[in-house]
């Protein structure tokens, strides 16, 4: 399923309230939602950019926090 959510929202959410395959869409990112042999989803899962161009991990360069935190709670 797609969603799709502001900064605020995204904030008050967090990622194992979603299901494998869900999709996330905030601002200019897609965040794809993956548990694979994992209970968390923190592992994973992984966002691009809304031109579907690859970002890095490193938060607050490539990820901005906002979704570093909704990953990793």
């Amino acid at each position: 399923m797609i969603y799709q959510l502001n900064r605020q929202e995204l904030k008050a959410k967090k990622a194992s309230e979603f299901k494998e395959g869900d999709v996330i869409k905030t601002g200019r990112y897609y965040i794809f939602i993956k548990y694979g042999k994992y209970d968390t989803p923190a592992l994973c899962s992984y966002h691009e950019r809304d031109n579907f161009s690859p970002c890095g991990c490193t938060p607050g360069t490539d990820r901005p926090y906002y979704i570093d935190n909704f990953l990793n709670n």
